[in-house]
């Protein structure tokens, strides 16, 4: 899965994960192939970015390995390391960076 831009999305694309305006309300469900009506209408509704199955659109960004993120964790959580509170969020987040990584 890959969250881009949405001027960087085609027709056919398929969507990851839901679509939400910032109130919250579902624009777009999981799985909702984009059209091109579709992706002006959420262009003029301000949605920034979409989540899309698979990894079709080259950022130019290279994709950082599961050990670089892990580093990007620890360094970010560095300040609150005794914070039993914020071990678990970092703990959260440490399985989901695993279990993407499993889907990759």
């Amino acid at each position: 899965m890959q969250k881009i831009p949405v001027n960087l999305a085609k027709p056919g694309m398929k969507l990851a994960k839901p679509v939400a305006n910032d109130r919250g309300i579902v624009l777009c469900g999981t799985g909702a192939e984009l059209t091109e009506e579709m992706i002006t209408r959420l262009s003029d509704m301000g949605v920034k970015r979409i989540t899309v199955e698979g990894h079709p659109v080259d950022t130019g960004d290279p994709e950082k390995t599961l050990s670089q993120q892990i580093r990007e964790l620890d360094a970010r959580f560095k300040k609150v390391e005794g914070d039993p509170l914020m071990g678990r969020i970092k703990d959260i987040f440490l399985e989901r960076l695993k279990e993407r990584a499993k889907e990759a």
